[in-house]
């Protein structure tokens, strides 16, 4: 993949729109979720994991449903994304309390189906 097209897919719109499609094509929360935007009104120590991904260059994006929530905080990986010819984001998952239960790679296959793979 393109270094250019990378680079242009890597801009935060771009990549939280890609965020925004693994998780729900990949059914990482229940269908009823809804997505929060605004980190003012996340459970503090969410805010905080929200804040801190902004600040080191990554996107995050937190649904919740009933009383659960799930945080979720993406990078593209450009020379996984170069070798393999498509979009590769590093997808870091965080519970309600902060704890982070998936570090991975994902990616898009041809039919659009989004699959864990290795970096």
């Amino acid at each position: 993949m393109e270094t250019k097209r990378l680079r242009t897919i890597q801009h935060p719109p771009r990549l939280e729109r890609l965020l925004e499609a693994l998780i729900s094509r990949a059914k990482l929360v229940p269908d009823d979720s809804y997505p929060i935007r605004d980190p003012k009104v996340l459970p503090t120590v969410l805010r905080r994991i929200a804040l801190q991904s902004a600040k080191e260059g990554r996107v995050w994006t937190c649904w919740a449903y009933g009383g659960q929530h799930w945080l979720f905080a993406a990078e593209m990986s450009l020379d996984a994304s170069r070798e393999r010819g498509t979009p590769v984001l590093r997808l870091r998952h965080y519970d309600d309390r902060g704890e982070l239960t998936e570090a991975a790679c994902w990616m898009v296959n041809p039919e659009g189906q989004w699959g864990r793979c290795s970096d």
